[in-house]
């Protein structure tokens, strides 16, 4: 794309108002743009579901940690999380993050119950522990999960 930039300029001298369509100097875009063109695709094709991964490890760091924190009475399900996948469909990555699967060895089926229980209407023993443990972290912390990601794409390509 080539911009011409029309206006006041300086000429023999003196100041005089540029004649219609006359430039007074041309930038061409055209390698620029073909350059963020490709770092765009490099982005999107090869590192974001890195950087997606290692979101999803920190989401369940902080749902372990930071309350609400995942319920924990004999660990299982606190043990539990993992993250099950990350999938690039077309230009959207989508990590799947979930807790109560086994990853610890034992399976914590009521993982879900307790994530969508009403505040108050279940009395969890381990302090800070409470429900929406997950939501609430992609609520607190969107701006981390989506700093790890352009970190991450940042430094794989230079």
């Amino acid at each position: 794309m080539v911009k011409d930039y029309i206006g006041n300029h300086f000429f023999h001298g003196k100041w005089r108002h540029a004649l219609p369509n006359e430039p007074i100097y041309r930038l061409d875009f055209t390698q620029f743009n073909a350059g963020l063109r490709k770092y765009q695709q490099m982005c999107k094709s090869d590192y974001a579901p890195e950087g997606v991964r290692k979101a999803c490890d920190e989401l369940i760091l902080d749902a372990n940690n930071i309350p609400p924190r995942t319920p924990f009475k004999w660990g299982a399900l606190r043990g539990s999380g993992k993250v099950d996948e990350v999938l690039k469909q077309g230009e959207i990555v989508v990590g799947k993050v979930s807790f109560g699967a086994g990853a610890s060895g034992q399976d914590a089926p009521y993982a879900a119950r307790w994530h969508e229980a009403e505040p108050g209407t279940v009395k969890f023993t381990a302090p800070g522990a409470g429900p929406k443990y997950l939501e609430s972290k992609m609520n607190m912390f969107r701006e981390k999960y989506m700093k790890i990601i352009a970190e991450v794409i940042k430094r794989r390509t230079g």
